[in-house]
């Protein structure tokens, strides 16, 4: 299935990743709407299957961000849902963009 087949009747894509960012041991591409956070991947070497973490943003406590390492640096994203805590990692440049983009929301 395509990703806009995930997406809710009138929400629109604001942001979407061009790298994969890490969450536990997988990698996923970030999409940001209007109102959700979206983690997406299609895994499985034959038969592909979607891969689909949401967090809502009116559900949001809190996010942070923090950088890590010397030389090449880690970007860590720590979004603070009512229910979950989610933190994303990856390119430095590409997780301040996402933080950026999901603190318009905030």
């Amino acid at each position: 299935m395509p990703l806009q087949d995930y997406l809710m009747p009138s929400e629109q894509i604001r942001y979407q990743s061009n790298v994969t960012v890490h969450y536990g041991n997988k990698q996923y591409n970030i999409v940001v709407t209007d109102k959700r956070l979206l983690l997406y991947a299609k895994r499985g070497l034959i038969f592909k299957n979607d891969d689909v973490i949401s967090q809502k943003f009116d559900e949001l406590l809190g996010v942070k961000y923090k950088e890590s390492g010397i030389i090449s640096k880690r970007g860590i994203i720590e979004v603070q849902g009512a229910k979950t805590k989610m933190e994303l990692w990856g390119s430095a440049l590409e997780i301040k963009t996402l933080y950026q983009q999901i603190m318009q929301f905030m």
